[in-house]
């Protein structure tokens, strides 16, 4: 498995935290572009500290808007983050994962960031891609249903349009999103953002993340997404960005992974199967 110092050849590397140890690892690293902070994980007040702490080691940070947004909400909501963003411009690049924060982007005046659009957005298409940049996008991410063929064609309908891409290689994929609580169903609403796991009909381990900050729960696939080991497929996709997501991982697991360890099972996702 490669190290940053030769995946960086492919594309700039990104990575997005959900935990202040793992942003401790990435901090440590060498060849990261961007930090992507996950806007559920952490409070306003820690996203504004590790914001600073990021841009003082000349690393670009950007802020990952959370899966569900609510009228609800507490604190603030994506429009407030990008409205203060043309005062502050504390963040270089937002992360935008639903149809209301794309809506939402429509109504920035001055807009002093990059706009990255997921891969929770509808991009199977060169139809789709068109209305993406039409709908301020800038960036766009290879969709993780679709295989090493489809990507060959995303990538080419990307160009055309002239967005840049950013391809993710490494994460746990999410299975489900979920306003049901796992934890205040079992044992009542307790606040405390943490993990818990699930076991599959295989007895592997599925990990669901709590994002107590706005109540929703994450659950994610038991073996880890990685296109590590595959190079010569990665480059030919020609990525501008290439993504490393890390939610559960320790500090130490971050580590391994930055330095080109990874011992634990994993899967290549849709890559070489595709969707039916």
């Amino acid at each position: 498995m490669p190290n940053l110092d030769e995946i960086r050849e492919i594309g700039s590397v990104t990575v997005s935290v959900e935990r202040e140890e793992q942003l401790e690892a990435c901090l440590k690293a060498k060849n990261i572009q961007r930090i992507y902070l996950d806007e559920a994980s952490f409070s306003e007040e820690e996203i504004r500290r590790f914001a600073k702490k990021i841009k003082e080691r000349g690393i670009e940070v950007a802020l990952r808007f959370r899966r569900i947004e609510r009228r609800e909400d507490p604190g603030k909501s994506c429009l407030s983050w990008l409205t203060e963003n043309e005062e502050t411009s504390l963040f270089s690049a937002f992360l935008f994962r639903s149809l209301d924060q794309v809506s939402v982007l429509q109504r920035v005046e001055r807009k002093n960031f990059h706009s990255v659009f997921d891969y929770t957005l509808y991009s199977y298409n060169a139809s789709a891609l068109e209305v993406w940049k039409d709908f301020s996008a800038e960036t766009v991410t290879f969709p993780i249903e679709l295989n090493f063929r489809e990507d060959k064609d995303f990538s080419s309908w990307a160009n055309k349009s002239e967005l840049s891409t950013e391809l993710l290689i490494y994460g746990h994929l999410p299975m489900m999103v979920s306003a049901n609580c796992i934890e205040k169903t079992r044992n009542g609403c307790t606040k405390k953002n943490h993990i818990l796991g699930l076991k599959d009909r295989q007895n592997k381990e599925l990990s669901v993340r709590l994002y107590c900050k706005f109540c929703y729960n994450q659950i994610f696939n038991a073996d880890v997404f990685s296109l590590f080991g595959l190079e010569k497929e990665v480059a030919a996709l020609k990525p501008d960005y290439l993504r490393l997501e890390f939610t559960v991982e320790s500090k130490s697991e971050v580590e391994e992974v930055l330095q080109g360890k990874m011992n634990k099972s994993f899967t290549r996702g849709h890559f070489h199967k595709g969707i039916e």
